[in-house]
């Protein structure tokens, strides 16, 4: 049987995927030979990928030759995250158009130059006197915001920054930020909270950056590899005088509170408080990372996917990241699935990723209907 590669946003029901899809940071997200539904192409779009290898009946391969279908030419297809379509700007693109906007990215930009020396000194020169210039370039950006949701928005908007692990890092921070300001933490934690975002991947330093960026599915040998940079943060980290929350985060924040992480397969209150939050913010950073090609994922989809796999994470904070989130929407303009325009009016508190929403032909209560969803903040 023939196959051929599939856009993520022209996926129907009902394909078969001819070989595994995996994050861009090389985590499988399904295997080979899986029949897609709506939740796995939500799931597939949540981990932003891009493409997936699907069979094609025998029959349907001429057919599908002589349309010339469009499937392999993303420059032809709307971004996935914007759905309908819409006359005018969306809410992210009104946020890049301000002011504030672009002197954030130019600071943004500045702050990751400075943060790379920094964190290399900690590796190549045993440096331990870096991490208040370090919290220097995170108070900088944050100072280019009026409060988190702000500062969310902004970094939805940031474009053409490759992931590496500086940028990944800075990024981490800055939501550690949020988290633990909206959980009340004390200036001396946060900044703590902050380092840990910050040196949580320092152990990727040490593995080759051509299988850091290989772009590509990665070896067995090289899968193995990557799964070792807690032990190598960890390592670098340990003899440093420095708290031990932040040597915990980077050793910990692939652990998962359902006891499926790594390294050690720690389970529930097994795992440090700090990098639990850690670990909630740097899966967000992957969600809403490698923009370049999708404009941004919408909120409610982001908090539809953490609610798909909350046993992962500790729930005290990512149920408080994810009602703190949603709240801000309230009386946004969205765009639903079926192309109405409304307004989120209500949040349903034991199913935030589906509010209710008004619009001029009904009310819309998302958490009863499934059939409709929010597809963009307008």
């Amino acid at each position: 049987m023939k196959t051929k590669k599939v856009l993520t946003s022209n996926l129907k029901p009902g394909m078969v995927s001819s070989e595994a899809a995996y994050t861009y940071t090389n985590h499988l997200v399904i295997q080979s030979n899986t029949t897609l539904t709506p939740e796995i192409i939500d799931k597939l779009k949540y981990y932003a990928v891009k493409s997936v290898r699907v069979y094609i009946p025998d029959e349907d391969a001429p057919k599908e030759k002589e349309k010339n279908t469009p499937t392999d030419t993303p420059q032809e297809k709307a971004p996935v995250s914007h759905g309908p379509s819409f006359d005018g700007p969306t809410y992210f693109e009104r946020v890049q158009q301000t002011e504030q906007f672009v002197e954030f990215k130019d600071n943004f930009t500045s702050s990751i130059s400075s943060f790379k020396d920094e964190l290399n000194d900690i590796v190549a020169k045993n440096a331990t006197d870096v991490t208040d210039n370090m919290l220097h370039e995170v108070d900088s950006i944050l100072g280019r915001t009026r409060n988190s949701l702000h500062l969310l928005d902004m970094m939805q908007c940031l474009r053409g920054f490759d992931d590496l692990t500086y940028t990944h890092s800075m990024n981490v921070a800055l939501i550690c930020n949020v988290i633990g300001s909206w959980a009340g933490f004390s200036k001396d934690d946060l900044n703590t909270l902050m380092l840990c975002g910050l040196l949580h991947d320092i152990g990727k330093l040490k593995i080759p950056a051509e299988i850091i960026q290989k772009p590509g599915k990665l070896t067995d040998e090289e899968f193995d590899l990557i799964r070792s940079h807690p032990k190598l943060g960890y390592d670098i980290l340990r003899s440093k005088n420095l708290d031990d929350r932040i040597k915990l985060a980077a050793l910990q924040h692939h652990e998962r509170y359902d006891g499926k992480g790594y390294p050690r397969q720690l389970a529930g209150i097994e795992i440090n408080e700090y990098a639990s939050i850690v670990a909630i913010a740097d899966v967000y950073d992957a969600m809403t990372s490698n923009r370049i090609y999708r404009k941004g994922i919408c909120p409610f989809t982001v908090i539809s996917m953490f609610e798909k796999e909350k046993d992962l994470y500790n729930p005290h904070y990512l149920y408080l990241f994810m009602k703190r989130l949603v709240e801000a929407y309230v009386n946004t303009e969205v765009i639903l699935s079926n192309n109405e325009r409304g307004k989120i009016v209500l949040l349903n508190q034991n199913l935030l990723s589906r509010p209710v929403v008004i619009t001029d032909k009904k009310t819309y209560d998302l958490s009863r209907d499934f059939s409709v969803d929010i597809t963009a903040l307008i």
